[in-house]
């Protein structure tokens, strides 16, 4: 039964993929996807007893329907082309033939619906866990609730009363995509319903559209943003990544999955990019900037500049990215809400070829009393190789232009101090092997490797945050690594903290600036 159902969704899949070799003829033609980026799902609040959005139920007309135990999904069609995608605009169209053949079959060319992808259980009741594992078997009956419209025949009807819209969708409704009516009686009456049959709620819907709230039943959770992915499992886990160290792939995701409690707030809205040792740290390299294709729903891809970023904020998601060889990763300085305000400043001590690490940390305790004097707080950190780190926080409402000023403000005082040690030169001919003080790191799309990651190199490395104390004679940056990390972080807890300070311990950058003018 199991082998025949899942041939049922490769021929479904194999019509869907005819379908899209046909277009590929015209590149030039409008498609499901671009269909699917005119729209955006807003967000569903979810609101307890007692919100004073309840309230609102009875004075306004509001309507109520299943809060469906889905996937929330906008699906789009365009004459043969078919887009299923979630609120980041991940594609599903491939996890879901069956729902992508049906709205091929539809009676109108050019469709975008707002719904949820589900499966029933054995009591015919929507169950996320039963959607889950049809997903990863690739068998299995679902359907999609269809809940709301945005497009028909080409027309956006996002403006169109909603009585319209779900007058559209009861006429394309078929045995696979479901058109989700209205719920007759009082909330209390609709809700006691919907417990009685194992759903977890009810939608709520202004006369408009323009909201949606859901309340869940008594001692329900409602949680859409659920993986539809299984948890990552180590593929070729004792594959050898640190050839000298015997370090499998293995150890390397059980060191980032112990972590998480730390690396995970500083990735957190932040865009990674992942660099990559496939087979090893002897072999080639490559750095990960986009989303990769196959990629589990619990990797966040956001869009920035044509780009699919990647967020890592689960430890689940860290882990897959581990087991991808993904060795050390790099964090952009500022987060998705602010773009344009880089959370640190940074001044990267890189050694030139003349330069001992003795005069590294000469020149790092230097930069620390000048940062004192300007009033910056700061966190420094090794750089898992020759260099040292030294990240300021800054307040809120700093632009890159603004950071890289006083950044660059502060090496040329340090070039002044120490003429004979350190250098501000981009071209390495000119150093004449000092020590290169890098300040140009603050710029929207530059990447530092972020704390606690691991380097590439012998010995597997971490990255380390440090109180200033531990900046001096007889450092060893080499004793922070894989192996010693979790006993470094149960004696002195997390050195990165202070990145987090509220913003009035932040850096100021107008007020450094009026001290270096003054």
């Amino acid at each position: 039964m199991a082998t025949r159902k899942r041939k049922e969704w490769t021929k479904k899949d194999s019509k869907i993929r005819a379908a899209r070799r046909a277009r590929a003829d015209d590149p030039r033609a409008p498609t499901a996807w671009g269909l699917s980026r005119r729209f955006k799902l807003r967000p569903i609040a979810i609101v307890e007893a007692g919100d004073e959005r309840l309230a609102r139920l009875r004075s306004e007309r509001w309507t109520l329907e299943v809060a469906w135990d889905g996937h929330r999904v906008l699906a789009c069609r365009v004459g043969d082309d078919v887009r299923i995608v979630s609120p980041d605009w991940r594609e599903w169209s491939d996890a879901f033939p069956a729902v992508t053949l049906a709205l091929l079959q539809l009676p109108v060319q050019n469709v975008a619906i707002e719904g949820f992808i589900c499966a029933l259980d054995d009591g015919a009741r929507p169950s996320f866990e039963r959607l889950r594992e049809c997903v990863e078997k690739k068998e299995g009956a679902v359907l999609f609730a269809m809940t709301d419209l945005f497009q028909i025949d080409g027309v956006d009807v996002t403006n169109r009363p909603a009585n319209e819209r779900r007058a559209h969708l009861a006429k394309l409704a078929s045995p696979v995509l479901t058109y989700s009516e209205p719920l007759a009686g009082d909330l209390e009456v609709v809700l006691d319903a919907m417990e009685k049959h194992g759903v977890p709620g009810v939608l709520a819907r202004s006369e408009d559209g323009s909201e949606t709230i859901a309340i869940p039943c008594d001692g329900v959770e409602i949680d859409w943003a659920r993986s539809l992915s299984p948890s990552p499992k180590v593929t070729n886990a004792e594959k050898v990544l640190f050839p000298r160290d015997a370090i499998t792939k293995s150890e390397i995701v059980a060191f980032y999955k112990d972590i998480a409690p730390v690396l995970l707030p500083l990735m957190k809205d932040r865009p990674i990019v992942c660099q990559r040792w496939p087979d090893g740290v002897d072999e080639f390299t490559w750095y990960q900037h986009r989303l990769p294709p196959r990629a589990p729903d619990y990797l966040r891809g956001v869009w920035i500049d044509g780009n699919r970023r990647i967020v890592i904020e689960t430890v689940d998601a860290l882990a897959w990215m581990a087991n991808q060889a993904a060795l050390t990763f790099h964090g952009w300085a500022s987060r998705l809400e602010s773009l344009e305000q880089p959370d640190w400043m940074v001044i990267d001590l890189d050694p030139g070829t003349k330069t001992t690490w003795e005069q590294t940390i000469e020149v790092a305790i230097a930069l620390r009393k000048l940062l004192e004097l300007l009033e910056l707080s700061s966190v420094p950190k090794t750089s898992g190789q020759r260099g040292i780190h030294v990240l300021i926080p800054l307040r809120p409402g700093h632009n890159p232009k603004q950071a890289h000023h006083v950044a660059q403000q502060i090496a040329l005082l340090l070039c002044k101090l120490l003429p004979e040690l350190v250098s501000i030169d981009a071209e390495i001919e000119k150093r004449g092997g000092r020590l290169y003080l890098d300040h140009q790191q603050s710029f929207v799309g530059k990447s530092l490797v972020l704390p606690y990651s691991l380097r590439a190199v012998d010995g597997a490395p971490v990255s380390m945050p440090l109180d200033w104390s531990e900046i001096q004679k007889g450092l060893d940056p080499t004793s922070f690594n894989l192996k010693t990390l979790r006993q470094r972080l149960d004696a002195k807890g997390d050195m990165a903290a202070p990145l987090f300070a509220p913003a009035e311990k932040r850096g100021d950058l107008k007020a450094v600036l009026a001290r270096l003018n003054g």
